[in-house]
């Protein structure tokens, strides 16, 4: 399999008579124009490659012989060390006894449920150059954290075995080098690793080509690694500068996984680089309003069942969004004919439909995801209460990915509540009618999901104001009483947890029926996080068009 270029997104008939096709639905303007039936549109994500010929994989075959003799040899889960080993880029090893770093926290999932060793990194040192500095944060900070194994559906914890066994030039090197300059640049003082980041980036981009062309390297678990630690780039470039996703990497890496077939199921590291390629896909379609449809069942059907858990159900649910918002924003955004009263029935219908499957996800849960009440902020004073905590509401998780998830399933909850109450707003009901109840449940679920976000706060952030994505001794967080917060939880949180909480954060903002002084708490806690990762992205007005409920890395 190669790369064809980009593929045209047109409908057939415009494809045929090679002109521009606007891609309207359910019928382009070009076919409605001339009476044209429009046969619709080809799934963009199986257009990305093309098949390969049998004498391009033969000659693929004898290269890998060839090369098999340069390659490192792959150390398997059985073989991992014992003690804490960081390959830097000069290829200098530091070794250090797992032990001494081990979290003395109970209640935190332990690292060895991934199926490997999780060696945790050794500290910078003022020697390393800007790169190793950022690999060894980036490592330390954001992939060898715990987490609750059932909230796996990113790609970072399944980083470090194929890390650790691939040169210093690779493409993955490369990727996971710009990944973790434009990570660490967060901070002031070094803001200047952004422009550092860039050129590993780009240097990334051209071995990218290289790999998705070779029949070999294409189906290599690197690869879609490789592409899905660029896509988390774009992810936290666009959204720290304001600047729109373009998801070319969603699509290469959608292709690549079609592509891989049968590998996808080979391990346990490629079923879930095949989840965080879903859950990717799946934001961006929500964001763009694209519908996901049969890309979803496509990879639905190459997981394998064994690896589902609670964070790969939200997906496959959460995909149905998409497809509700393809299906309603054509509708009631036409600014030239207002929606009859079928077509708004229709979005009613679709939207009850996704609420009721949605409405299934809590009860999949095992007991520790519940959230816990905490009470450890009562020593703040009155002003700095009200700075960090809404109504007095502070909820506690086993970790912050649990609490992302949960996130995640309330943002996606809100929008299907919001394209509801728009519908029945333009029904206009009469009081006391079956929509008018409707009306009054949905301002309720609403109100109800955004004081669950802002009680989610204070975990994912405590006190911090600034800093960047390191922790600082003089930040609180909450703890539940019995446990105090333990060096990984302040460690996830002082990186992930603004990131994690900033899109759901943003959906709470659009509601229209929040409580008084809700809607300014939400976006002052936004700002908050603008200054402590220093993101440059304007606010906006709060009404304005809804953000996807997900994070910009995929939770990672």
């Amino acid at each position: 399999m190669v790369y064809g270029g980009k593929p045209s997104t047109g409908c057939k008939n415009c494809r045929r008579r090679k002109i521009k096709c606007d891609e309207q639905r359910p019928a382009c303007t070009q076919c409605a124009t001339t009476n044209r039936i429009c046969p619709g549109y080809t799934d963009l994500f199986d257009l990305v490659l093309r098949d390969q010929t049998e004498s391009v994989t033969r000659k693929a075959q004898r290269k890998s012989k060839r090369d098999s003799a340069n390659v490192r040899t792959t150390v398997t889960a059985a073989e991992m060390p014992t003690t804490a080993v960081v390959v830097s880029l000069s290829g200098r090893q530091a070794d250090y006894p797992i032990g001494r770093f081990r979290s003395s926290s109970s209640h935190i999932a332990s690292p060895t449920n991934s199926g490997y060793r999780l060696p945790l990194p050794l500290s910078k040192s003022f020697q390393d150059s800007p790169e190793e500095q950022a690999i060894n944060g980036f490592f330390q900070n954001y992939v060898l954290i715990p987490r609750h194994p059932y909230s796996r559906r990113g790609f970072l914890d399944c980083l470090l075995p194929l890390y650790q066994n691939t040169r210093h030039d690779s493409l993955l090197s490369l990727a996971t080098t710009a990944m973790a300059l434009i990570i660490e640049s967060g901070s002031p003082s070094t803001a200047h690793y952004r422009q550092l980041s860039q050129s590993f980036f780009g240097r990334a981009l051209v071995k990218t080509g290289k790999a998705i062309r070779d029949p070999v390297e294409s189906v290599k678990d690197e690869t879609l690694m490789s592409v899905l630690l660029l896509s988390f780039y774009e992810r936290v470039l666009a959204t720290s500068e304001a600047k729109d996703i373009s998801g070319v990497h969603d699509t290469g890496a959608v292709a690549l996984v079609k592509h891989r077939g049968k590998q996808n199921g080979k391990s346990e590291v490629s079923a879930r680089l095949l989840l965080a390629v879903q859950t990717q896909v799946v934001d961006h379609c929500i964001q763009t309003a694209s519908p996901f449809g049969k890309t979803s069942a496509d990879l639905d059907s190459l997981r394998p069942d064994a690896f589902e858990n609670a964070g790969s159900r939200l997906t496959s649910l959460s995909a149905r969004l998409s497809d509700l918002t393809a299906y309603a924003y054509p509708i009631l955004r036409n600014m030239k004919q207002f929606p009859s009263k079928e077509q708004l029935m229709g979005v009613l219908d679709h939207a009850g439909d996704v609420e009721a499957r949605l409405s299934t996800w809590p009860d999949t849960l095992p007991d520790d995801w519940r959230w816990k009440k905490s009470h450890t902020f009562d020593s703040l004073s009155s002003h700095e209460s009200k700075l960090y905590i809404y109504n007095r509401r502070v909820d506690i998780y086993h970790d912050i990915w649990v609490a992302s998830i949960w996130n995640s399933y309330r943002g996606t909850m809100l929008m299907v509540q919001y394209l509801t109450l728009q519908s029945l707003g333009m029904l206009n009901p009469p009081p006391m009618s079956a929509f008018a109840y409707r009306i009054v449940t949905a301002i309720n679920k609403v109100r109800e999901l955004v004081d669950d976000i802002c009680g989610s706060v204070p975990f994912n952030l405590g006190t911090k104001t600034f800093g960047g994505a390191n922790d600082r001794t003089e930040v609180t967080y909450p703890d539940d009483g019995i446990h105090k917060p333990s060096s990984d939880y302040r460690k996830s949180a002082a990186g992930l947890g603004g990131w994690f909480v900033l899109e759901p954060l943003k959906v709470a903002a659009k509601a229209i029926c929040l409580r008084d002084g809700q809607q300014d708490w939400i976006l002052k806690q936004i700002e908050r996080i603008q200054r402590i990762y220093t993101i440059k992205m304007p606010i906006g007005n709060p009404t304005s068009e809804m953000p996807s409920p997900h994070c910009p890395g995929g939770r990672g």
